[in-house]
């Protein structure tokens, strides 16, 4: 599908806020933050070079689509057309369609089977990822096809139903069979990540997706008093690694490398990207994880999203935060802001996942306001570049009026203008240089370059788009200095501790 380059037209002809290069005085004031403009008139679906807006279309369990196993034509491309119906609805650009649930396919294939989601004869009569490439196109609502690549099956002990053509069954010295009873592949095996590979490349060739996802699933989620039988693997490869847990990472990092240049190869054009659980790791005052207190992507699943970013090997990142603002151990904006860090000047992309599925009265309750809520904090983010839902249902019946909600945001549509035209250098708002500051927390308040990523002591400051910032240090007793850097530039903040 052909990318409309008109929005960065526009965005070229825009002016951009002109930063101070040097410290500012007590006097200084912000910038203001341009949120945004209005939406073309007539123009229902804005182009995702502006800010992506999806949904996440579960096929698994027939979640979303198709709503049962035995639908013929007519029907299956009646739920599709109800789907995109829905996105135009909701002012929705992207549909994120999972054509592979657990090794099988919602698509023509000739390595995998078809899905039993789709089919209970295992014959091919219609073919969803087509016909909603081909309608959703029309629609300018882009496609990305989304993939869980080690899953095998969903159900404990129904390896035994697996059909003949199955890799699975065709290469059982691929998988592993958990104590949660399921089989996944290993992804220790380098003949199998090569597969997955080919598989990904079977569709950027056979379909016009716009991009490729893989989800959250990798290693099995943890059962307790239970491991993942790779032992054999990591006798034959992991030798030069310290620990089984770094082995299983870096599997994981050759998977997503290897699945990226794939992509990029087949069409240099389509996207690759993940949704990894919400927390990479908590912090534990060394390791730079967020000020959270959750279920940890890197220890439990040995999903390193920080290594693919700093790798350069996913287009985009989508994390799961499926929690309320300021609510629990991991609230959503501080998970926000920590992602938003990360990714500053990283070229990777923030498509935030919002959990839309938790708009129930027997989760967050009444939520009316959450949605808006997290798309406003979101879009001033300058990493952010997007927003999926998670919850098809709920936004198609606008559980709590999560419909009107979204078209009110979405009203105005964001500009991401280059920003090269911008002066660099980082201003302080506050406190000024040379102030009597009460010994503890600080926050330090500034502007920057947005074209450049910010680093306070060496860590990345997460901002707003505007390139501004505030950050929490620690003052001692007497005089601190708290070096920010932007490329080979140092600004020096230096106030004086006091006891009150």
């Amino acid at each position: 599908m052909k990318k409309n380059n008109i929005l960065k037209l526009i965005c070229s002809l825009l002016s951009v806020l002109a930063l101070v290069s040097c410290a500012a005085s007590p006097g200084f004031e912000f910038p203001s933050l341009d949120v945004g403009m209005p939406a073309a008139e007539g123009k229902s679906i804005i182009d995702p070079a502006s800010e992506v807006r999806g949904v996440w279309i579960a096929s698994v369990f027939n979640i979303n689509y198709p709503s049962r196993t035995d639908l013929d034509a007519a029907s299956l491309k009646k739920e599709i057309d109800a789907i995109l119906d829905s996105c135009e609805k909701n002012n929705l650009n992207t549909v994120f369609f999972q054509v592979r649930p657990s090794c099988d396919a919602l698509y023509e294939s000739e390595l995998f089977p078809v899905s039993r989601s789709l089919s209970t004869t295992g014959k091919l009569t219609f073919d969803p990822l087509r016909y909603l490439l081909e309608e959703g196109h029309k629609r300018n609502i882009f496609i990305h096809a989304w993939i869980n690549p080690l899953r095998i099956t969903t159900t404990a002990d129904s390896e035994g139903s697996l059909p003949e053509s199955s890799p699975a069954v065709k290469h059982p010295e691929w998988t592993v069979k958990y104590a949660d009873g399921k089989l996944y592949f290993n992804a220790g095996v380098p003949a199998l990540r090569a597969f997955v590979a080919e598989g990904v490349r079977e569709i950027v060739e056979n379909y016009d997706v716009d991009g490729i996802v893989f989800d959250d699933y990798f290693y099995p989620y943890p059962v307790a008093g239970a491991d993942f039988d790779d032992s054999e693997e990591y006798a034959l490869y992991g030798k030069e690694y310290a620990t089984l847990a770094d082995f299983r990472r870096d599997n994981i990092n050759k998977l997503i490398k290897e699945v990226y240049d794939t992509v990029k190869d087949a069409d240099s054009e389509c996207k690759f990207g993940v949704s990894p659980a919400g927390v990479w790791q908590n912090n534990d005052g060394v390791n730079g994880g967020s000020d959270t207190r959750g279920f940890e992507a890197y220890h439990e699943i040995y999903c390193d999203a920080v290594a693919w970013i700093k790798g350069g090997y996913i287009d985009y990142i989508s994390p799961q935060i499926y929690w309320q603002i300021g609510k629990s151990g991991t609230p959503f904006d501080t998970v926000a802001d920590w992602w938003n860090a990360c990714l500053d000047g990283t070229g990777v992309e923030l498509w935030i996942s919002h959990g839309a599925y938790r708009y129930d009265a027997g989760d967050w309750g009444d939520a009316s306001g959450e949605m808006a809520s997290q798309l406003e904090y979101s879009r001033k983010l300058i990493s952010y570049r997007g927003s999926v839902f998670y919850g098809y249902d709920k936004l198609r019946d606008s559980a709590y009026g999560m419909t009107d909600e979204l078209l009110e945001a979405y009203k105005y549509e964001i500009i991401y203008c280059d920003p090269s035209a911008s002066a660099s250098g980082v201003a302080f708002k506050s406190p000024y240089i040379g102030a009597e500051c009460p010994v503890g927390s600080l926050i330090i308040e500034g502007v920057s370059d947005p074209s450049r990523d910010l680093k306070l002591e060496g860590v990345s400051v997460g901002r707003l788009r505007d390139g501004s910032f505030s950050v929490s240090v620690n003052v001692t007793e007497g005089e601190n200095r708290f070096t920010f850097t932007q490329g080979d530039s140092r600004y020096i903040l230096t106030v004086y501790g006091t006891e009150e």
